[in-house]
This record gives C-alpha cells, structure tokens and sequence, in this order.
C-alpha cells in the first residue's frame, strides 16, 4: 500500500545515506520529497524473484525475508534484512534474484533509481555518502559470508541474533524471531537438533530469553564474545542482499 511522500524529520533514508555531515539542508529536503513510503502486512510480498528492480528501499521497521526457490521447487531461505537496511542496489531495470517477504508488519521508504541518479548527479556530496554507504553494506556482506564459512555453530547462531538486533534499537527490548528452528538451521547450515541445543543452552545460561516469537538479550557482552565480535564492532551482519549476490555469483 502507497502512502503519502515521507516529511519525518529522521527519515531513515536520509538519516542512512546523509549522515557524514557538512551536508546543506537543500538536498536533504530535496530527497524527502521524492520518497514514498510502503506498509506491508506480515506474509505480503514486497517484490518477487523476476520483478524489475526500479527502486531504492530502506527499512524503517519490520523483518523481511529473502528466498529464492530450488531446482526442485523448494524455498530456500537466503537472509534477512531488518530495520535501517537497504534494498535495491541493483542496476536499473535489473530483475530481483529473490523474493522479499514480510515476516512481521514492514514499513520500507522508498525512490526510484531515476530519481535517485538527478540526485547524485546534482549533488556530488550527496554520491560520496551513498557510496561509503554501500561500501559498508559490501563489506559487512563478505564478513557475513565469511562467518558461515569459518566459524562453528554456537557463533553462527549468536550472529544470526546480533543480526536480527534493528540498528540503532534499544538492546533492552525483545525484537521478533519467526523464525522456526528448522528455517534458522537451513539459514547458518546448521541441523535443527544443534540450533535446538544451542538456543536452549543460550536460554539455560541466561544469555536470551526467547519465546513467542521474540527474543530477549539477556548478557550482550557474552553474546558478542561468542559469536566472535571485536569490541566497537557493529552487531548488524549488514546487506544480506549483497551477501546474496555474491553467493548466486
């Protein structure tokens, strides 16, 4: 569902791609008012594997799964892309190597590609942000994919959880994990009885609490050591989507 242009004074959109400072009020105001902004219930699509990617997309709040489907017809769970990430970084007219679906409410701002490109085009500060933008997102994209490759199971499921944390979020409060047990095993490539264990173990000794749907962090600073985080570094795995690409090549 469309909704009127986006006039919130912390656009995640700008907040995201403008934040370097030195930035004039002029091209911020000018951004804002060429974003849309979507709500999408739980189980909506977003876009479809195939669907021509025209647009931009940050994440104002929700979880959004990425799939693709097997060559035998099977879905297969790609990633998850949570609050104040980013979508759309494909070329335009690209088609989506995924199908993007809300897993809880989703609330995404939205610009098209030939919007955004004037923008740049106008404004050369404004592409420096948005390139050291979507060079973190790249770089937090390979350590993802290193961290599935290299590290053993307890620190791929504290990194599944970091991940899942929405950037700039309150770590005192719970946020959704809908996942089932058996989705995250396929997700980490892991089985369902060692993701069982873990998050048990983890619940067991006062690392998370989680139920219903939600998960709770209860130590963060043991959670961070596990999962095999330098001190300062960011919990969010980044881009899955430019994780994605990478693996499909």
């Amino acid at each position: 569902m469309l909704s009127h242009h986006c006039q919130n004074n912390q656009c995640v959109l700008c907040g995201a791609l403008l934040s370097s400072g030195g930035q004039s009020a002029h091209p911020v105001c000018e951004i804002r008012g060429l974003l849309s902004r979507r709500r999408y219930a739980a189980g909506e699509n977003v876009f479809r594997e195939g669907d021509t990617c025209r647009q931009l997309m940050v994440f104002r709040s929700g979880q959004l799964k990425l799939t693709t489907r097997s060559l035998a017809g099977r879905e297969q769970i790609l990633g998850v892309l949570v609050a104040g990430q980013l979508v759309g970084f494909e070329t335009s007219d690209a088609v989506y190597p995924y199908t993007a679906t809300a897993l809880t409410p989703v609330e995404v701002c939205c610009i098209t590609h030939n919007d955004m490109r004037c923008i740049l085009e106008e404004n050369p500060s404004v592409a420096l942000n948005i390139i050291r933008r979507f060079s973190d997102e790249l770089i937090r994209a390979r350590i993802m994919i290193r961290n599935l490759g290299i590290k053993p199971a307890h620190a791929r499921v504290s990194s599944l959880i970091l991940s899942l944390v929405p950037t700039g979020a309150d770590y005192n409060e719970p946020f959704p994990l809908v996942f089932s047990r058996l989705e995250v095993a396929e997700l980490l490539g892991l089985s369902e009885e060692t993701v069982s264990r873990i998050f048990a173990e983890f619940r067991r000794n006062g690392l998370i609490d989680a139920h219903r749907g939600e998960v709770l962090l209860l130590d963060m600073g043991a959670v961070r050591k596990i999962a095999g985080m330098r001190p300062g570094q960011k919990n969010n795995s980044g881009s899955v989507k430019a994780a994605t690409a990478c693996m499909m090549g």
